[in-house]
């Protein structure tokens, strides 16, 4: 019996209280725990400001509301792509961060996966690809939304006052990018056929010409059976050494893993690094263990096919899923290379995204389960949830904790602090009319058992957040 219980009880028996005055001792004690709350909530969020790193990133999408997937109605206008910096670390009362948070316009779209932002590794350049256009003037209806093209630097050496420094015309929709582990070289998925890869050398803000590649030159062949050939990226990542990219091959359930070869020209070659893996069903997204010993894939599980006409029939009514990869060793001969799944645990419903703790031992994914739906849908709920795993850094063992859930509507994003302690949730918007969109703080707790705690922390960055970077140096 915890202390709290044994208090209450050794109260009711000890203390007589006349009948008259039984309301105003029952709102006495109710007020007495309101206020024991509201300090622990208060200490709770005292210790916001050890979330480690040098400022928080995240982009949004004006064009876009969350219902325009159901009814496919664009929002008025009025309401511009940006990306949003907020310095660390985090002090004072929350109404008073407004001055240290820094936008810029920057063109971005919900449609792809939430990895159209990258950050260099020196923190000073982020990058940002526009997978559909600005809205046109009297647009109302989703289909009117030109293609993207654009590729963005801006320069973040001081993230209060973020500027374009760079831009660049790629090819049409351009849906991820990552950029090498050595800050010189972008990584771009694109849904354009024949130009699925490209590979864009860059100093700072200075980018250069594009490698493209298509999948099938990289040894992906059509497959008519398949949902559009079979012939989409939905996600690169380049491996914590440098030397690998992983592509997410969403409508074949699959990952390939491809060498990178650059010679003395500068030329750049992708050599398929072992064969394609097969994981769960719609792996959109994933990343790799910051010890580059495995990958992880998030399966959403969604439906595709000329048949697929509806949000209800796309969105499934089960749990996605977690795959883990094992990777070859690195020096692996290239008859020796082989890549296998080691383990498999299930999310909630709506995986869209994971993120992996810096010590790679957790993992949370980011559910939005039935919030995209309107709020007449059976399928609606007002409820989305995080999901905790823990990773063996050995077998590549993953356990699921629990699922934490909290009120959001299409959730997407996530991303550890330096430290792992804590985790910031890219919101895209909420019911209630503040916040419109937001970053949310969660606190990663270890005793008794790691557990995640929502510390009801939230920066209003306006409406449509959809994914969220720590620069952590």
């Amino acid at each position: 019996m915890n202390s709290k219980k044994r208090f209450a009880l050794k109260t009711r028996s000890a203390i007589l209280v006349p009948r008259g005055y039984a309301i105003a001792f029952i709102i006495a004690f109710l007020t007495l725990i309101l206020i024991s709350t509201q300090l622990s909530n208060a200490q709770s969020l005292k210790q916001l400001p050890r979330f480690a790193g040098r400022y928080i990133a995240a982009i949004s999408d004006g064009d876009f509301l969350a219902s325009t997937y159901s009814d496919g109605k664009l929002p008025a206008p009025g309401v511009s792509d940006q990306l949003s910096i907020l310095t660390l670390p985090l002090n004072g009362k929350q109404e008073a961060l407004a001055p240290r948070i820094a936008q810029i316009n920057a063109s971005n779209s919900v449609t792809g996966a939430p990895y159209a932002l990258a950050l260099s590794p020196d923190s000073r350049t982020a990058f940002v690809v526009e997978t559909l256009g600005a809205m046109p003037v009297g647009a109302t209806r989703r289909e009117q939304l030109p293609p993207g093209n654009q590729l963005v630097a801006i320069n973040l050496s001081n993230p209060r006052h973020p500027t374009v420094c760079g831009r660049m015309a790629v090819a049409p929709k351009p849906e991820t990018v990552h950029i090498h582990p050595d800050g010189d070289l972008l990584a771009i998925s694109t849904q354009t056929p024949d130009k699925e890869i490209i590979l864009i050398p860059v100093q700072n803000c200075q980018i250069a010409q594009p490698s493209e590649f298509s999948l099938q030159q990289l040894g992906i062949q059509s497959d008519p059976a398949r949902f559009q050939n079979g012939l989409y990226v939905s996600q690169v990542q380049w491996h914590p050494s440098g030397r690998f990219l992983a592509i997410n091959l969403d409508y074949r359930d699959e990952i390939a893993f491809y060498e990178l070869q650059r010679n003395l020209q500068g030329n750049l070659q992708l050599i398929p690094w072992g064969r394609p893996v097969k994981v769960g069903k719609d792996p959109f997204t994933g990343q790799f263990t910051p010890d580059g010993r495995f990958y992880l894939s998030s399966n959403w599980g969604r439906n595709f096919g000329a048949e697929v006409k509806t949000l209800e029939q796309r969105i499934p009514e089960t749990g996605g899923t977690v795959s883990v990869i094992q990777l070859a060793e690195l020096n692996s001969s290239a008859s020796q290379v082989q890549h296998r799944v080691v383990s498999t645990a299930i999310a909630d419903n709506s995986p869209e995204s994971l993120t992996i703790s810096p010590d790679s031992s957790k993992v949370v994914t980011v559910n939005m389960r039935g919030t995209a739906f309107p709020t007449n849908s059976f399928r609606f709920t007002r409820q989305a949830t995080l999901s905790l795993m823990t990773l063996d850094p050995t077998s590549g063992q993953l356990t699921k904790i629990n699922d934490y859930p909290f009120e959001g509507i299409l959730p997407e994003s996530a991303a550890f602090d330096a430290s792992g302690n804590f985790l910031v949730v890219a919101v895209y918007d909420y019911f209630t009319p503040k916040p419109e969109g937001g970053i949310e703080f969660w606190q990663v707790l270890e005793k008794p058992k790691p557990k995640l705690q929502r510390t009801g922390y939230v920066v209003d960055v306006g409406r449509g957040v959809h994914q969220v970077l720590v620069a952590r140096s």
